[in-house]
């Protein structure tokens, strides 16, 4: 432990209470701006995958019709062929088609891809 001397002795001018206050002068900042009309190759993206949702509809079931379900149930949807659905990645619309059926299965047919840019206003992108 030390004794107050050596402790008077360490802290020097913080127990004389005496401040010293110096101006330091920082430069401007100044903003730089990036390389206009840098685009990324989209060859760099080609392999990236994203999650497509097509809106076909909803349904309510009640518990005991969801606990009764198995396979090859079917849950009808308003949505039927020739109606319209937006098409959404991640969460957001990008596209609008046209329900189709191919074989057995179903299909979307864009007809309607949506401005890439975000918009500021809140209206419907359709």
């Amino acid at each position: 432990m030390l004794s107050q001397q050596e402790l008077d002795d360490f802290l020097g001018n913080f127990n004389a209470r005496k401040t010293t206050v110096k101006k330091i002068n920082y430069p401007v900042l100044s903003v730089q701006p990036g390389v206009p009309g840098a685009r990324v190759p989209i060859e760099l993206l080609s392999d990236v995958t994203l999650d497509i949702w097509a809106e076909l509809g909803e349904a309510t079931l009640t518990v005991r019709e969801i606990l009764n379900l198995k396979e090859e149930s079917i849950i009808e949807l308003e949505k039927a062929a020739g109606d319209t659905v937006n098409l959404r990645i991640n969460g957001r619309e990008f596209a609008r088609g046209e329900v189709i059926i191919i074989g057995n299965n179903l299909g979307i047919r864009v007809d309607r891809i949506y401005d890439a840019k975000p918009s500021t206003d809140k209206k419907d992108a359709g």
